[in-house]
């Protein structure tokens, strides 16, 4: 039955894309996406028509016919995925049950929306397009737009580049095709899209094409030359950290400033206060609760919040609204107004819930209602300054500043700081009211006072010119709160006396943030997400790996994420030596055919090699930009032999390194097998033992595995002690108790100091392509190695003191163990 379902479905799914791609008189000239003037990513250097009026017309018809196509199929893979219907939440239904009922039956619709869920995304990932051929009117527009091309119509040539690169209108993604028409389109026009496109193909070896960092370098700065902002990025961070080209930090400061220019300016075009900030940058691990799962490390989440657990928690705050409750009508506004990952921003319902406070919290003279509790006025201030500033702003609603005005009154005497700020900034820019710069400043002082981001920014810019040292403390407090205009006028400030590599790597550091979090114009990052979300993996492979090159720390770990995951789909995720084969997947001799078997069947670079090698690459840099479980992952594919040659060393300094700055309980756990079994470092029970107590330490969850760990540990301790073997100088292997915690402290600053040297020594902070500029060391010398001896174990937590007495204490614990033990073993082994 629901195979004939499912089958319908698709028929009435195909009929309505054949239909929507037949129909339409598509009459008129069609803009291309990517070449028209102001267009995303900076693409206003090239004319799409060509001088013949009947390609101009052809042209306009057949780009009609496949985006209409291509909404079409966008439309479908949603609507399979889910992804445009409102989620239909248990609750909803439950209520026509008794009440003793409600209870099971939600859970049993749980249980059958999350089978239905599973059954539903089985295979998603693989579909980038309707099964069966295309519609007619798409085969004839296609074949037009191939007519154009062999005459070098620019649009055509960009066309054809653009859906072989994202896999449009039911093609395959083909990166080799799309590196030939942008060839094509370069060459005929200059078009600085394709020139910066092919700086993508030099710097990653897209396609199967051979990487070669000076053509990559030549072909961004032909298109930055011509102001493509997104070469601009990719050369800042190529210069920032030394990916191809020495670490230049004065023309990464230079390219930096370019881009950051270019948002600020986009930032302060729009309303009043600034324009919205970009959509939050996704992890895509965040869907699993982390890279390796939920509470698998300190920056893993606790628990995964799906789209369906986001519908159940908004319609439980709808229904907690109607039924008058304050609270949850502040929350429905604040997740309105700022959206959410699973629902855009709203803000017609934001001011609606919004009103629903003021009528409830305010008479109708503009007072506070007598008896509120101080929790109550403190949602009324924030009530009444977020209305206040969306009629200011206009948004879901016409801009009204008296009515802006009469509410940022009342949320300013309530010391609200968004209303604060807001009534400053109408002061001092005159809006709706007479300048007055000396109350806007008042007022300015106040919401910094109340710790507001933008009262601060605002005061210290004020201040700038009066007090400077007051101004940068301001300017600072409110950078460090991630606010975009705050961070460009420090980044200015620095910019302005870089005559240190410390001022200027705070420039570029401030200028970066800017970039990157201001990004309206030139992110490939939200058509990534919404391509992953529809299931078009090809598509937004390709594009998280363009917003790695123009480094996104979300860009590089989202793509070494589905990497990786095409590299385990592909049956190669425990092949030993995979990444350091001379023939994997190259052809090698092989012939041609070997080597367009390869390509099929890597699509992405054409070998395995390549794909592993961009794969550990985006961990290194990722890891070097604070990504969480990156450098772990890093030691994993340099244990595993993943793109570069297996080495258990490398793998021990990579661990060693999360370990220590980053407190993460996987490395710590690796790095404690590592030492118990004397892989990749010395021998060592005693390390191996402290690395287990802190995972354990770190990990709640873990502490099973850890437990267990210890009870073998234990064993081979005996085993090894028992045969004769060198156990080391600590009382059996038990570590005694800590040092004191600033002691503890201050070690542990030095080892990962130590092993930050290290790796900068070895490459680890360029973060070049493929093995090279990744961390190593020679076994033995590991990040961390602060000390030698017994210091080096006095500064993992050893006595060190030489008079024993918690050497007594450490000896009656291991005694008490031991019988424990062998009492479980008596009672648990079946002796005969």
């Amino acid at each position: 039955m629901r195979c004939a379902l499912g089958a319908l479905l698709w028929l009435l799914a195909s009929v309505a894309i054949a239909a929507e791609a037949e129909h339409g008189d598509g009459a008129g000239r069609v803009a291309v996406p990517g070449l028209a003037a102001a267009g995303k990513g900076g693409h206003a250097d090239t004319d799409m028509y060509s001088p013949d009026g009947a390609d101009i017309d052809a042209f306009g018809r057949a780009v009609g016919v496949l985006q209409r196509y291509q909404a079409a199929l966008v439309r479908h893979h949603a609507t399979r995925r889910g992804y445009i219907m409102r989620p239909t939440t248990c609750r909803d239904l439950s209520g026509v049950f008794p009440g003793f009922a409600q209870r099971y039956v939600r859970g049993a619709a749980r249980l059958i929306a999350r089978l239905v869920g599973l059954a539903d995304e089985a295979g998603a990932h693989h579909r980038t397009a309707p099964a069966g051929p295309r519609p007619k009117a798409v085969v004839q527009a296609i074949e037009s737009v191939n007519e154009l091309a062999a005459r070098e119509h620019e649009g055509a040539l960009f066309v054809l580049a653009e859906m072989a690169m994202y896999g449009r209108y039911g093609a395959d993604v083909d990166p080799a095709a799309a590196f030939e028409r942008y060839q094509q389109l370069a060459t005929a026009s200059g078009n600085a899209t394709a020139q910066y496109m092919l700086g993508v193909f030099y710097a990653t070896g897209l396609g199967g094409i051979e990487q070669q960092n000076s053509l990559a370098l030549l072909y961004m700065t032909l298109a930055a030359i011509q102001g493509h902002t997104a070469a601009e990025a990719t050369l800042a961070f190529r210069h920032l950290s030394g990916i191809g080209v020495p670490v230049t930090c004065g023309k990464a400061l230079g390219y930096y400033q370019t881009v950051a220019r270019k948002a600020i300016r986009y930032y302060l075009d729009g309303p009043p206060l600034g324009r919205q900030m970009p959509e939050y940058q996704v992890r895509l691990a965040d869907d699993n609760g982390g890279t390796y799962g939920v509470r698998t490390g300190p920056y893993s989440l606790h628990k995964v919040v799906d789209r369906q657990a986001f519908g159940e928690l908004l319609s439980y705050h709808q229904q907690s609204a109607r039924d008058g409750d304050i609270k949850s009508c502040i929350t429905l506004v604040d997740l309105y107004y700022h959206g959410h990952r699973f629902g855009p921003s709203n803000y017609t319902t934001a001011l609606s819930y919004a009103r629903t406070v003021l009528d409830a919290l305010f008479t109708g003279q503009g007072e506070l209602r007598a008896g509120l509790s101080q929790s109550d006025a403190s949602m009324a201030a924030q009530a009444a300054g977020m209305y206040g500033v969306m009629n200011l702003r206009g948004e879901g609603t016409a801009v009204d500043t008296a009515a802006a005005q009469r509410w940022l009154v009342r949320g300013s005497r309530l010391w609200n700081g968004m209303a604060l700020n807001a009534l400053g900034v109408m002061y001092r820019d005159g809006i709706g009211i007479e300048t007055n710069m000396e109350k806007a400043l008042q007022l300015f002082k106040v919401a910094a006072e109340r710790r507001h981001l933008g009262g601060r920014t605002n005061f210290g810019l004020a201040m700038l010119d009066v007090s400077p040292e007051v101004a940068i403390e301001n300017l600072k407090k409110a950078a460090e709160g991630g606010h975009i205009q705050a961070h460009f006028h420090l980044a200015e400030l620095y910019a302005g006396m870089a005559g240190s590599e410390t001022q200027c790597r705070m420039a570029v550091a401030s200028y970066k943030f800017v970039a990157e979090h201001g990004d309206w114009l030139h992110s490939p990052v939200p058509d990534a997400t919404v391509a992953y979300q529809r299931g078009d993996l090809g598509a937004a492979t390709v594009d998280y790996i363009r917003a790695a090159e123009m480094g996104y720390g979300v860009g590089q770990h989202n793509a070494a994420l589905l990497l990786e995951a095409a590299f385990r789909r592909a049956g190669a995720g425990n092949s030993a030596g995979a990444g350091n084969s001379a023939s994997a997947g190259s052809g090698g001799g092989a012939g041609n055919g070997a080597a367009d078997d390869a390509r099929r069947a890597w699509p992405l670079f054409g070998s395995r090699q390549a794909h592993v090698q961009q794969t550990l690459a985006y961990w290194t840099r990722a890891a070097n930009q604070n990504m969480p479980d990156a450098r772990v992952k890093q030691g994993d594919h340099y244990f595993n032999g993943w793109g570069a040659e297996r080495s258990a060393e490398k793998a021990a300094a990579a661990y060693t390194l999360a370990a220590e700055a980053d407190a993460n309980g996987l490395a710590m756990w690796n790095l404690g097998w590592m030492y118990e079994n004397g892989i990749g470092v010395k021998r060592d029970f005693y390390l191996a033992k402290r690395w287990y107590d802190r995972s354990i330490e770190v990990n709640e969850d873990g502490k099973l595995a850890s437990h267990v760990s210890l009870a073998r540990l234990c064993i081979k301790y005996l085993w090894a002690w028992a045969s004769g073997a060198d156990v080391g100088d600590s009382p059996l292997f038990f570590a005694p108790e800590p040092v004191a915690e600033e002691r503890e402290e201050e070690d542990e600053d030095e080892q990962a100091h130590a092993a930050a040297n290290e790796a900068e020594a070895a490459g680890g902070g360029n973060g070049d392509d493929g093995a090279d500029g990744v961390l190593g060391g020679p076994a033995g010398e590991h990040p961390g190695d602060g000390y030698e001896g017994d210091d080096w174990k006095q500064g993992m937590g050893g006595d060190g003191d030489g008079d024993g007495d918690d050497d007594d204490e450490s000896l009656s614990g291991n005694v008490l163990f031991l019988l424990l033990l062998v009492a479980a073993g008596w009672m648990l082994l079946p002796f005969r």
